[in-house]
This record gives C-alpha cells, structure tokens and sequence, in this order.
C-alpha cells in the first residue's frame, strides 16, 4: 500500500544541516522512499532522488532511518506500507 502522508510514533527530528555544507551554501531536496511493515517499522530505506550533494543525502536518510512510524491500516488491519518523503535543505536568508 502506498501511503502519502506517514504517520508517527513520535515527531521525527529533522536531519542534521553538515556543516561543510552549509559553509559551502549547498541546498537541495532529497527524496526518500521508507519501506514499512505491518508493524510500523522500518523494512527498507533508498535514496529516490539525490540533492547533488553527497553529505545531504546522507544526512537525510540517516534521520529517516531514526524516525518511528506508525503502520498503515486497510479495512481496521495495520499492512505493510511505503512512502516517499521529500526533505529540503534550505539556508535562509537571515544569519
């Protein structure tokens, strides 16, 4: 079942700006695929789309990978479920 708004068990945590990246004023979206089973947790991770930038990338998918989310239901039942999850990183313009 694809799902287009994950649920969570607990608010996720954004992931971490690397810093050589935000000294190099580098930005992008990352789309994330998260495979889940009926329990909600976590069965697969993969990179969909890349930012360009390597260390966003994995800044991404390593915050996906330590959030908790809470099972899809079809019909009352939890199912195995999969979601894509865009995250932008973005430098604002006030420092």
């Amino acid at each position: 079942m694809f799902s287009h708004e994950p649920a969570f068990l607990t608010p996720p945590k954004p992931p971490i700006y690397p810093a050589q990246a935000r000294r190099r004023n580098q930005q992008g979206l990352v789309l994330v695929e998260v495979r889940l089973d009926a329990h909600g947790l976590l069965r697969e991770i993969k990179l969909l789309r890349s930012s360009g930038v390597e260390s966003l990338d994995r800044s991404a998918l390593d915050a996906v990978a330590a959030w908790r989310f809470i099972p899809e239901t079809l019909n009352g039942q939890p199912v195995p479920s999969r979601v894509h999850i865009p995250i932008e990183f973005a430098l604002s313009a006030s420092r």
